[in-house]
């Protein structure tokens, strides 16, 4: 993996890269990809290997607290736990500006072209998946706090803001009354709660009727025995590279459970504030969800499109996939690629 400074104190980042695509003589748009909890960059690792033929770069981000990254510091930790609004709203901006700072340096040294004035190439996207989305909002919203130069950069490469399955705890929206995951369960060891979780958030779930928009039809606990798991597809070789469970139970809980404000703040600044699009201008922002993806998704999805018409309509577009659970761009990469181009309008 390699790494990019991002803030003082030698705080890195590291990534995984596609490089530029061979078929780019043309030009070619990046994006750049974050991931959730107890999943590595490596996740993504199926899709950068169709970046080639799409005239796309990928480049997959390590959180803080996963590898290759630096660690949170104990004050972090402090922070997440018990800190002041305050404090937890200075903590959420970092992170996001930590991303900022990686992409412009990024743009900056590779020469990333911007935008065209087509459309059809250039510039960047960006994809956060699942608890991703709590930097890549974070990161959207305090792009005003970036110096003139790098604010510059963003308005001209800027062209997506991609929300793959945000569960309501990224975006602060209230949790369904019957919600359940292993990582809150006290009745399961401690000890066994992370690894659960990684069984059970990519299995797949059928849902009731989802038209009726209800939280009581979702299927909260028990997955569905007519798909295998994403994570027994995985090889057996990658797994320790792919799955990282420590931060589920650690920074990335406390981040769930105790940051919903901050982090409803952020979702909303990134996806419907005026000046945000107006220091963007290019920004299109959409979120898709599976239909078999676990509960925590659709309550999220629906609050979206609640907030969407309250703003008016098409601050955000929408899309489902049938029949895909939390791992499309495992399972099915060619649709992932698929959906994410759609997303960014190429």
């Amino acid at each position: 993996m390699q790494s990019i400074v991002v803030a003082a104190n030698d705080v890195q980042l590291s990534y995984i890269d596609s490089g530029i695509p061979s078929s780019a003589d043309e030009g070619y748009t990046t994006f750049f990809l974050v991931h959730g909890s107890a999943f590595t960059a490596y996740i993504f690792e199926r899709l950068l290997s169709l970046g080639a033929s799409a005239k796309t770069r990928f480049v997959a981000i390590n959180r803080r607290d996963y590898p290759g990254s630096t660690p949170l510091t104990p004050d972090d930790h402090k922070t997440l736990a018990s800190g002041t609004d305050e404090e937890k709203a200075l903590y959420l901006k970092a992170r996001g500006l930590e991303v900022a700072s990686f992409i412009d340096q990024f743009v900056v040294k590779h020469g990333i072209p911007p935008v065209s004035e087509d459309g059809k190439y250039g510039g960047f996207v960006l994809v956060g998946w699942s608890l991703g989305n709590t930097v890549t909002l974070s990161t959207v919203a305090n792009v005003d706090s970036l110096d003139a130069a790098a604010r510059s950069r963003w308005a001209s490469h800027m062209r997506a803001l991609v929300l793959h399955e945000p569960p309501t705890v990224a975006l602060g929206t209230p949790l369904p009354a019957k919600v359940w995951s292993p990582l809150i369960d006290q009745s399961l060891p401690e000890e066994y709660r992370a690894p659960m979780f990684s069984h059970w958030v990519t299995s797949s779930f059928k849902h009731g009727d989802l038209s009726k928009r209800d939280p009581d039809l979702l299927s909260y606990i028990l997955p569905t025995t007519s798909q295998v798991p994403t994570i027994y597809k995985i090889p057996q070789e990658r797994l320790d590279a792919i799955v990282y469970p420590t931060p589920a139970t650690g920074s990335d809980l406390l981040l769930m459970l105790n940051l919903e404000s901050q982090l409803y703040a952020a979702y909303k600044k990134a996806c419907f504030d005026k000046g945000v699009r107006e220091l963007l201008p290019k920004l299109r922002v959409s979120v898709f969800t599976g239909d078999a993806s676990n509960a925590l998704s659709y309550p999220a999805f629906w609050a979206m499109e609640e907030d969407n018409k309250a703003h008016g309509g098409g601050m955000i577009h929408f899309q489902e996939l049938e029949g895909f659970n939390h791992f499309v761009h495992w399972d099915d990469p060619a649709l992932a690629l698929k959906v994410y181009l759609n997303c960014a309008a190429l």
